[in-house]
């Protein structure tokens, strides 16, 4: 009688029936590749070792970048639009060819529209059947830049009036300190008080204070060239800070005084602020608010930051206690 074994290990139907499992393995293998590089939210660019041409691109590159998968295919990476305006593109892919690993934690790209776009971008080198790959990472970093830039700005800058606050006010006036000392010409700070500010905040409440703030903060700008630093120090308190006047102290001393008196003319002008009131119809203040000036001229001698800030705080207090509405100056400077 006839009986029907199984078939011996090493036989031809054992062999077929594991180049069936490994070939649905790579199948599925294959097709689970094919969906994290299609659905990858980083951009995916594979780049052939020798030759320097893109082999593949995922959707999110096309999408982030704006060129069409055809636009990239075939080409080298230096041929295409975000990489052809950058002179170190050729230089980047010897690098890819060299050391296998290249790292750009920010490295702006244009979009097809010209638009700027900061990316991450990483890329690795593997053995793929034989044939070597250079995969490409490309992460859209524009969010934590924002983020990082909203960080800065709020250790830098006053929240209210969105001018410079004492801290970036200090590495200012380091600069202008420095430059004194090399073009041997002079600097003015000035301290500006707001006289009987607090009667604001008492009678009107603190929204429209801080409404005269911002308004002060903006006629003071006005009053400076753009490369001139308007800070806020505190409270009702600014600095203004001047730099790159004449080698002549004298010269100096005049463009100081002329700029002081132009501030306490804008900052004299009456104020109109209106207040928005929930659930009643906006109101309308006119204020006048004077100011006190303190003015420190200080040239390539001056080594302290904090003497030069007493001597402008000193004047400042003086010219409130002789009436307000005053400028007085200090230039005891060499």
């Amino acid at each position: 009688m006839n009986e029907k074994h199984p078939p011996r290990p090493g036989t031809a139907s054992t062999l077929d029936a594991r180049d069936d499992h490994l070939l649905a393995a790579l199948r599925v293998s294959e097709s689970r590749y094919r969906r994290l590089f299609e659905t990858a939210r980083d951009g995916i660019l594979l780049l052939n070792f020798d030759t320097g041409q893109i082999e593949d691109v995922n959707p999110y590159l096309v999408e982030l970048l704006g060129y069409s998968h055809t636009e990239f295919l075939g080409k080298k990476l230096w041929e295409v639009g975000p990489f052809a305006d950058r002179a170190e593109s050729r230089e980047m892919f010897v690098q890819l060819q060299t050391k296998g690993y290249v790292r750009y934690e920010d490295l702006p790209l244009k979009t097809k529209t010209g638009a700027e776009v900061p990316v991450e971008f990483v890329s690795n080198a593997y053995d793929c059947a034989g044939v070597v790959v250079i995969q490409c990472n490309i992460r859209n970093i524009s969010e934590r830049k924002q983020m990082e830039d909203q960080l800065r700005h709020m250790a830098f800058y006053d929240a209210l009036t969105k001018l410079p606050n004492r801290r970036l006010l200090g590495d200012r006036l380091g600069q202008a300190m420095v430059a004194c000392k090399r073009t041997k010409g002079y600097a003015v700070l000035m301290f500006i008080d707001l006289d009987k500010f607090k009667r604001v905040n008492d009678v009107h409440g603190h929204a429209l204070g801080d409404l005269l703030l911002i308004e002060a903060a903006v006629r003071l700008k006005a009053c400076v060239r753009e490369m001139d630093t308007v800070a806020r120090f505190g409270g009702d308190e600014f600095v203004v800070l001047i730099g790159n006047l004449d080698t002549d102290r004298d010269k100096s001393r005049s463009q100081a005084a002329s700029v002081a008196g132009k501030i306490r003319t804008a900052l004299a002008v009456p104020y109109v602020l209106k207040i928005q009131r929930r659930g009643a119809a906006d109101a309308t203040v006119e204020h006048q608010c004077t100011a006190s000036i303190g003015v420190v001229l200080f040239g390539r001698h001056d080594t302290c930051q904090d003497n030069i800030l007493n001597r402008a705080d000193t004047a400042m207090y003086q010219a409130k206690e002789e009436g307000c509405d005053l400028i007085r100056v200090d230039d005891s400077a060499d």
